[in-house]
């Protein structure tokens, strides 16, 4: 059964794929777009803690260098404080309980890992705060040297953007800038803040820092990602609309050949058809014509009747390829159908030809009758065509089954090879015979029947063994 899908059904379903791929392809890079933002803003709020915890590691190195009695007695203070100051917020009675004074050992009365992670944060930001506490107190913070850290630590995360870093004070609860660093290329900027609190301060205090510009870095980080998806989605659209190209323009070059078949045949039929009249006066009606010349003249009109076949046969398939081609079924007896078209067959034969039938009087075929005819023609010309140098015999028969009518037609001819039973209902396919062109014809026949049994709903069934003769049997729904 042919299935060829129209231009407008493939172009809907080729617009769909494309829709389909650049909404997967977006909700993906969305995604990652997503996720590599929450990793350049942890990476951002890491580097403002380290920066912050480096800033202290060095204003305690520089107090240890000093080597003088009181800062060293204070710095031990300091950790001596900081640890009471953890015990007295109950984190290590709570942390000792829960892992039995080993912190590295688990134990049946732990929960889970990220309570351990909460509890350990929240250490850390006492512990900070308690650093900051004591040490703001001994060395105020060194401001200057937070924004080189914090600097240093955003280029190892690749972040170099320009940036506004803020101190703020919180005094009344309004908040106060106590200190402004910019980038050197720029004086103001707007953009993403991201804030740090100063644990262990008094009054509270926190860093601001502003970037202008933290968008490009996700962009940036996802570049090649984001090229090799635009050079994809690129590749595919291209090779759609070259698709859509070469549809179109196959759909034209098809037309312009159905238009150029069309009109051929048409105009062939005039010619043919002046030829065959002169062809039957001169052969008919001239009682001047030796019989050599009526030999001739024989062969003159056989080739004419074949030629005129042809054409038929073709303005047949090109009106059955047309949207507005439509069956004219009826019930229509088989032996009345059969009867003519013997006759016809053993007239216009050439050489003996014996067809015998098995037809009861009673079964009737729901069909076109034009169409149905024609279906039976051309199965019998075959049986006649492929019998060999021996007299044609040729068996009719047709049976009611529970759910279907069979018609078969069988021969005694040279038969098909089951290799080319596969074909032989392809259009324009001959089974190969070599160098050898005995039996005229185009291929077209046997095309021409199945196609239009699948239009009937029905189908055309073929038996055969080389030598020994075919059957092909039409099969219509009951």
């Amino acid at each position: 059964m042919k299935t060829k899908l129209s231009f407008k059904i493939i172009a809907t379903l080729i617009s769909l794929s494309l829709a389909a791929l650049l909404f997967s392809q977006g909700y993906w890079l969305k995604g990652l777009y997503d996720s590599t933002w929450e990793q350049v803003n942890g990476n951002i709020q890491d580097a403002m803690r380290m920066a912050d915890y480096k800033e202290l590691f060095i204003r305690m190195d520089s107090l240890t260098e000093n080597k003088s009695p009181g800062t060293i007695t204070s710095k031990i203070e300091l950790s001596k404080d900081s640890t009471e100051e953890i015990s007295r917020n109950g984190l290590m009675d709570t942390f000792s309980v829960k892992t039995d004074k080993n912190p590295f050992k688990y134990d049946e009365t732990a929960e889970s890992l990220n309570e351990y992670l909460a509890l350990l944060t929240s250490m850390e930001g006492q512990i900070q705060g308690a650093l900051h506490e004591k040490l703001d107190s001994l060395k105020p913070i060194d401001y200057a040297l937070f924004e080189s850290l914090l600097v240093q630590e955003l280029k190892q995360h690749d972040i170099s953007v320009p940036y506004k870093l803020e101190v703020i004070q919180v005094k009344d609860s309004l908040p106060e800038t106590v200190m402004t660093f910019r980038s050197a290329d720029t004086l103001s900027t707007k953009g993403l803040k991201f804030t740090y609190p100063i644990k262990g301060t008094q009054p509270e205090a926190y860093y601001r820092l502003t970037l202008k510009t933290p968008f490009q870095l996700v962009f940036k980080q996802m570049s090649g990602i984001l090229i090799s998806s635009f050079l994809l989605v690129l590749l595919i659209l291209i090779a759609f609309v070259y698709l859509i190209y070469t549809i179109l323009r196959q759909k034209t070059v098809e037309e312009l050949k159905t238009d150029f078949t069309n009109n051929m045949t048409h105009e062939l039929k005039t010619p043919i058809s002046v030829a065959y009249a002169a062809n039957d006066v001169l052969l008919n009606y001239d009682t001047n014509v030796s019989e050599k010349q009526k030999k001739y003249l024989s062969i003159v009109r056989e080739q004419l009747t074949q030629l005129t076949g042809l054409v038929e046969q073709i303005l047949t398939l090109s009106v059955e390829n047309r949207n507005t081609f439509r069956l004219k079924q009826e019930s229509i007896l088989i032996s009345d159908l059969i009867a003519p078209l013997i006759e016809q067959h053993k007239l216009k034969a050439g050489k003996p030809v014996n067809i015998t039938t098995n037809i009861p009087e009673a079964i009737a075929v729901f069909a076109d009758r034009t169409h149905f005819y024609n279906i039976l023609g051309n199965l019998i010309d075959n049986a006649v065509k492929y019998s060999g140098d021996n007299p044609a015999e040729i068996f009719i028969s047709a049976e009611t089954l529970s759910n279907e009518i069979r018609v078969s037609v069988t021969d005694n001819g040279i038969g098909i090879s089951e290799a080319n039973q596969q074909q032989i209902f392809d259009k324009f396919y001959r089974v190969p015979s070599g160098n050898l062109h005995n039996v005229k014809g185009f291929g077209l026949g046997l095309y021409y029947v199945k196609d239009m049994m699948s239009k009937h709903g029905g189908s055309v069934t073929v038996k055969s063994q080389p030598g020994k003769g075919t059957t092909f049997t039409l099969h219509f729904k009951n």
